[in-house]
C-alpha cells in the first residue's frame, strides 16, 4: 500500500485545527481507528480509516466530517495491541519542527500561514518501550507534544511560539466588552491576524498600533474633561471589535496600547526611538581607536604623491595590536578589543593606513636590520630580544616626533616665545613641465623642464596656525646648504613683525642640504646678531622623517595629477589652490653665496655631528654656544665648555655674491629644441607661446644681476619691531583684586590695630638702591611718578619708573628694545626726588597715608611755581 513505508518511521501526524482529539483501537474488530474531533466552536464529527491505509487529503474543523484520515502516519506498535484501548490527548504545547530532522517532511504536503485551511499541527507520538511482544498503553489525557511549523526563525521566534491553540482557544472564550465581540472572531480570523504583525519588531509594533488608532479611532473633546472622549472601532476580517479585543489579537500590551492612545491624542503620528540617529561607541573600542590613531600619527609617514600613511615595513598588524595591548594593560586598562576587531577598526576607520611590503622611500636601517633578523630567529626568545629592541626603537622615534608637534603646539598658543619652522624639498618628477594628467608614447620620451620645489610651513598664531611657502626653481641653482638658508631667511623676513624669542627649525636629515657646518653655523648666527634669544634644530631619524610639510606636498601631487599643466604660470595657480592655507609659490632665480661669506668665520672643521638628532644655540660669553643630544630624554653634551660654531662674525654690510648659475644641468638646447614644437596638439596654442618664453627666459639666467648693496639678514637685524600693547578687551583689576586680596588684620578694641607713621622727611643721603621714589617732572597731568631706586651718583639718580595712579595698582614698566622686553629707566636730577623710602600695600598701591602726603608736596610745588611766575 501506498504509505507503508512511512508509517513504519514516522512519528508524526499532520491534522488541522484539532484541540482535543480521542481515537480508540479494537483490533478483535478490525484494525479500525476511531476520531472524536473536537472543534473550537464545538462542533464534533467522527472519522474513521483502516490505519493501513494513507490517504492524502485535508479537512477543516467547521466541518462535519467523515471521511478517511488525511495521510494520518502512527507507529504501528501503538495498534498492535489485541484488546480494546482508548487514548486521549490534549494539546498543551507547540514546539517549531526542526527542519531535517525527519527525513519525510518533504513528503507532507505544503502549507500557507495565511491558507483557509488553518495551521498545521503535528501530533508527535513517541515510541516507549514497545515492541512485538509488549503493548504500548499511554495513560487516559497524558499529555503529547505538539509542533507548529510558523516559519519564522529570529529574533521574535519567542512571540511565535506563545501563541499555541490553548492560547488561542482562551483568547476567543475571554470576555472583552459587553457585547463580546472577540467571540465574533474564528481561528483563522485570529491566526491571519497574528501572522501580519509575527515579523515586526517592538517598535514597528507600535508604529502598526498607532497607524491602526489613528484609521479606526475617532476623539470627541469635551470642554469639562481634560482628555478627549475617543471611539474605539478596529476591524478584523470585516469584523468590528474593541480595543481590548484588538490588543489580543495582536498580541500587545496595555502599556504599549495606552502609549500609542497617548501619542494619538497629542497628535504624534510616528513612532520614533529616542536613541534614533545616535551611535553609542563603547569605550574600549573608543580607547582602541584614540590608541590607533595617536600610534600613526606618531609613527607613519605621509606620502608626498598619494593620499596615504605607510607605517614602517618592520610592522605588522599583529605587532601593532599586541603593542596596543601591552601598553593598555600597563595602564591598567583590562577591557581591550579582540585582535579581528582590531583588524575591523582598522579597515573601517584608517583605510588610508598602510604597510607596505617595501618602503617607497629611504628606509631606516635599524627597522630593516631588526625586521631581518626577527624573520630568521631560531628561537621564541630571540623573537622576543627582537620584537622588545623595535620597540625600544618606536619609542625613541614617537618621542622626536611628539617634539616637533609640541613646539607646532607651542609655536600657535604661543606665537611671542616660539616660532616653528619646516623646510623641505618635494620629488621633483611630479612638476616637470608640460605635465599630462595622462602620457602618451610620442611624447613620454620628450623633454621636459625639470621644476624643483621646496616647501616650508610657519608654525605661529594664524586663522590655520600655520603658513605655506613653496620656492621653485629651474636646477639651474645648487640644491645645497645656500638654498636652505635662502629659504629660512626669505621666511623669516615675511613675518619678521610676529617672530617669537625662540626658533625651533625642523630640517630633514640630509647633510648636502641641512645637516653641515654652514646651516649649523648661520644658526649660531642668529643668536649672535640677536635676532632670537635661542635656535633649536631638529632633525628626525633617517627613514622617519616625513612630517606635515610632506602631507602639503601629496597634496600638491593629488591636485597636479589629473590636469594638464602646460605653463609655469599654471603651475603656479595650480600650486597654490592645492593646500589650506594657501600656498605662497615664489621663484627663485639666483642665491646669495652664504657659504663663501660664512667661511673665513667658521672655528673650525666639523667632525662627527652627523650623528646628533638636536643641536641647540643660546648666548654665550663672546659667540653663541652650541649643544647637541642624540634624542630628546639625553642631557645636552658638552657638559662644560660649550663649543662655538663662530670665532668671528662677518659684516653685515659686506654682502655675499651670488651663486654662479649652472645651465648644463638644465639642458637648455634640448628644451628648446623639443619644446613646444614637438607636443604638437598636446599643448594648446596659446599655452605655447607662453611655454617658449619662459623656456627663453631659463637662457638668460646665466647673466648675473648687480652686487646687491643690502639683504635680508641685514634688513632683519635693523628691523625695529614697534611692539604696541593691546587694548584690554574685558577689565579684569576687580578680579585681580579679589584674587589678590590680603587678608585685614583682625582687632579687638584697640588690640591688633596697626599703627602708620607719617612719613618724615629726610636729607638725599638717606637714598638708597631700591627704595621706592617719588618724582616731580615737568609734565603735570601725568602725576603721580614712581620708580625704584637703580643708582645714585652725585647730583644724579637713575630710576626703573613704574606705570600706576593713585589708587591703582603699580608695576614695573617695560619696554621693547630689539627682541628684548627691558625695563625703562632715566637719570634725573636728585633734587627732583620729592619722596622716597616708601613701602606700598600688598597689592602694589600707595599707601593712603603717602598718597595724601605726595598731593601735598605736589600742590606745595604748583604753589611756589606760580609764586616765581
Amino acid at each position: 500500500m501506498a504509505g507503508n513505508n512511512l508509517a513504519n518511521d514516522s512519528k508524526q501526524t499532520d491534522i488541522s485545527f484539532l484541540t482535543d482529539i480521542s481515537f480508540k483501537t479494537d483490533h478483535s474488530a478490525g484494525t479500525i481507528v476511531s476520531f472524536d474531533v473536537h472543534s473550537p466552536s464545538s462542533r464534533t464529527s467522527s472519522l474513521s480509516t483502516d490505519v493501513s491505509f494513507l490517504g492524502a487529503g485535508e479537512f477543516s474543523a467547521d466541518d462535519q466530517l467523515s471521511q478517511e484520515v488525511p495521510e494520518v502516519l502512527f507507529e504501528p506498535s501503538v495498534f498492535s495491541t489485541p484488546h480494546k484501548s482508548t487514548h486521549d490527548w490534549t494539546t498543551d504545547s507547540w514546539r517549531e519542527l526542526s527542519s531535517g530532522d525527519n527525513e519525510h517532511d518533504s513528503e507532507l504536503p505544503e502549507h500557507s500561514p495565511n491558507s483557509e485551511d488553518g495551521l498545521r499541527l503535528y501530533l508527535d507520538i513517541s515510541e516507549e518501550n514497545t515492541n512485538d511482544s509488549e503493548d504500548l498503553q499511554p495513560t487516559p489525557g497524558e499529555k503529547r507534544t505538539i509542533a507548529a511549523h510558523s516559519g519564522q526563525r529570529g529574533r521574535w521566534k519567542k512571540r511565535c511560539m506563545d501563541r499555541t491553540s490553548d492560547s488561542l482557544v482562551e483568547i476567543l472564550n475571554s470576555h472583552c466588552c459587553q457585547n463580546d465581540c472577540i467571540k465574533s472572531l474564528s481561528l483563522n480570523d485570529l491566526e491571519n491576524s497574528f501572522n501580519g504583525v509575527k515579523d515586526l519588531n517592538e517598535n514597528e509594533l507600535k508604529q502598526f498600533a498607532l497607524g491602526q488608532i489613528w484609521t479606526c479611532c475617532e476623539a470627541a473633546w469635551d470642554e469639562n474633561s481634560p482628555k478627549p472622549n475617543i471611539t474605539y472601532r478596529f476591524v478584523i476580517c470585516g469584523k468590528i471589535i474593541c480595543e481590548k479585543a484588538f490588543c489580543r489579537c495582536y498580541d500587545i500590551s496595555t502599556k504599549v496600547f495606552k502609549d500609542c492612545v497617548d501619542s494619538f491624542v497629542v497628535g504624534k503620528r510616528n513612532i520614533l526611538h529616542g536613541n534614533r540617529g545616535t551611535t553609542r561607541t563603547r569605550e574600549k573600542t573608543t580607547t582602541a581607536l584614540t590608541w590607533m590613531r595617536y600610534t600613526f600619527q606618531q609613527i607613519g609617514d605621509h606620502m608626498p604623491h598619494k593620499q596615504e600613511i605607510h607605517l614602517p615595513v618592520s610592522q605588522t598588524k599583529t605587532s601593532l595590536y599586541e603593542r596596543m595591548r601591552s601598553e593598555l594593560i600597563d595602564q591598567n586598562v583590562t577591557d581591550v578589543v579582540t585582535k579581528e576587531y582590531f583588524m575591523e577598526l582598522w579597515n573601517r576607520h584608517f583605510p588610508e593606513v598602510k604597510i607596505g611590503k617595501r618602503s617607497e622611500f629611504t628606509v631606516c636601517g635599524i627597522c630593516q636590520s631588526l625586521k631581518e633578523k626577527e624573520e630568521k630567529a631560531t628561537s621564541q626568545q630571540e623573537r622576543d630580544e627582537c620584537y622588545q629592541l623595535k620597540q625600544e626603537h618606536f619609542n625613541h622615534v614617537q618621542t622626536e616626533r611628539e617634539q616637533y608637534h609640541l613646539a607646532r603646539h607651542r609655536a600657535s598658543t604661543e606665537p611671542k616665545e616660539v616660532t616653528t619652522m619646516i623646510v623641505d624639498g618635494m620629488d621633483q618628477s611630479k612638476t616637470d613641465l608640460p605635465h599630462f594628467a595622462q602620457s602618451d608614447k610620442d611624447t613620454k620620451h620628450l623633454a621636459k623642464i625639470t621644476t624643483h620645489i621646496t616647501g616650508v610651513l610657519l608654525h605661529t598664531r594664524s586663522p590655520h596656525n600655520k603658513y605655506a611657502y613653496v620656492y621653485t626653481d629651474v636646477k639651474q641653482i645648487p640644491h645645497d646648504s645656500n638654498l636652505t638658508i635662502h629659504c629660512i631667511l626669505a621666511t623669516l623676513m615675511k613675518h619678521r613683525d610676529i617672530l617669537g624669542r625662540e626658533l625651533f627649525l625642523q630640517l630633514d636629515n640630509c647633510f648636502r642640504e641641512n645637516k653641515n657646518r654652514y646651516v649649523l653655523s648661520f644658526c649660531a648666527l642668529l643668536v649672535d646678531l640677536q635676532i632670537f634669544q635661542k635656535v633649536t634644530v631638529h632633525f628626525l631619524p633617517v627613514g622617519h622623517t616625513h612630517e606635515d610639510v610632506d602631507q602639503m606636498f601629496s597634496c600638491v601631487a593629488k591636485a597636479l595629477q589629473k590636469r594638464n599643466i602646460y605653463t609655469y604660470e599654471d603651475l603656479r595657480s595650480f600650486v597654490k589652490a592645492s593646500y589650506t592655507p594657501a600656498i605662497d609659490v615664489e621663484e627663485v632665480r639666483y642665491l646669495l653665496d652664504v657659504k663663501e661669506w660664512l667661511k673665513p668665520h667658521l672655528a673650525g672643521n666639523f667632525a662627527h655631528h652627523s650623528k646628533p638628532l638636536w643641536f641647540e644655540f643660546t648666548p654665550g660669553d663672546n659667540h653663541a654656544a652650541m649643544r647637541y643630544k642624540m634624542w630628546h630624554n639625553d642631557p645636552w653634551k658638552p657638559e662644560g665648555d660649550a663649543l662655538f660654531c663662530l670665532k668671528s662674525l662677518p659684516s653685515l654690510h659686506h654682502c655675499p655674491l651670488w651663486v654662479e648659475p649652472c645651465l648644463e644641468r638644465v639642458d637648455l638646447p634640448w628644451l628648446q629644441k623639443d619644446i613646444p614644437s614637438k607636443y604638437g596638439d598636446r599643448i594648446p596654442p596659446a599655452k605655447k607661446e607662453e611655454l617658449r618664453m619662459f623656456v627663453d627666459a631659463i637662457g638668460n639666467l646665466d647673466e648675473l644681476p648687480v652686487p646687491v648693496s643690502s639683504w635680508a639678514l641685514l634688513e632683519l637685524v635693523t628691523w625695529e619691531i614697534r611692539h604696541q600693547e593691546e587694548e584690554p578687551t574685558q577689565d579684569l583689576e576687580p578680579l585681580r583684586a579679589r584674587i589678590q586680596a590680603e587678608c585685614r588684620p583682625v582687632t579687638i578694641g584697640s588690640q591688633g590695630r596697626i599703627q602708620h607713621d607719617a612719613v618724615q622727611e629726610a636729607d638725599y643721603s638717606s637714598i638708597e638702591v631700591g627704595h621706592h621714589a617719588a618724582v616731580n617732572l615737568i609734565d603735570s597731568t601725568k602725576r603721580p611718578y614712581l620708580g625704584k631706586v637703580l643708582a645714585c651718583d652725585g647730583d644724579q639718580v637713575t630710576i626703573a619708573w613704574m606705570k600706576g595712579s593713585w589708587s591703582g595698582e603699580w608695576k614695573e614698566w617695560l619696554c621693547k628694545r630689539g627682541k628684548n622686553m627691558v625695563p625703562y629707566t632715566t637719570t634725573v636730577p636728585l633734587q627732583s626726588v620729592i619722596l622716597w623710602g616708601f613701602p606700598l600695600t600688598g597689592r602694589n598701591r600707595l599707601p593712603k597715608k603717602v598718597a595724601v602726603d605726595l598731593k601735598e608736596r605736589y600742590s606745595k610745588i604748583d604753589e611756589d611755581d606760580e609764586l616765581n611766575e
